[in-house]
């Protein structure tokens, strides 16, 4: 089996069918998608081999935001994100103009069990950020459950809180 590192789109955001919004901040929340993605990033293509597009970007749009805040994505149909080989990174790109974020990703395996990593620390502003996230030990055959993000320094206090997200990658090997 090689050991080569292969980078794999999980989603590019083009359209909110495949998350939900789920939790308590459920309500406070909704989806949809802007003709904004992030900025020189080159395409990726799906594990099938086909071309992921660059052309929206999915927002999270939060009313009544506030610090301390969890907005949870969850992955549709479930599970939506399978990882076949050994999971060693993850990549997103992110904008938050309105709010400081963290993101998480949750992962399971039935080798691991049920885990939550730091995937991106954002802070508030106008550019994206494109975050990385490598695994202290790779993860056999992981699927990705969904997405939480904690609002840690709301600058926004009227109308909505955006955040934006594009190219969800992972990075494997064997």
């Amino acid at each position: 089996m090689s050991d080569a590192s292969v980078e794999v789109l999980l989603d590019d955001f083009e359209n909110k069918s495949k998350w939900e919004l789920v939790g308590v901040a459920a309500r406070r929340a909704h989806l949809t998608t802007f003709v904004e993605g992030a900025p020189s990033k080159g395409l990726a293509s799906f594990a099938d081999g086909a071309m992921g597009r660059d052309i929206r970007a999915l927002v999270v749009l939060i009313r009544k935001a506030a610090d301390d805040l969890v907005v949870e994505l969850a992955s549709k149909p479930k599970p939506a994100f399978t990882v076949a080989g050994r999971l060693e990174t993850l990549r997103l790109w992110v904008r938050s103009p309105h709010a400081a974020i963290r993101v998480y990703a949750r992962l399971e395996s039935e080798a691991s069990g049920y885990q939550e990593v730091l995937l991106a620390k954002v802070p508030t502003g106008a550019l994206w950020q494109h975050s990385e996230y490598q695994l202290d030990e790779p993860i056999t055959d992981a699927t990705l459950l969904g997405l939480k993000i904690r609002l840690m320094d709301v600058v926004k206090r009227e109308g909505e809180v955006m955040i934006l997200l594009d190219d969800l990658t992972v990075r494997t090997a064997g």
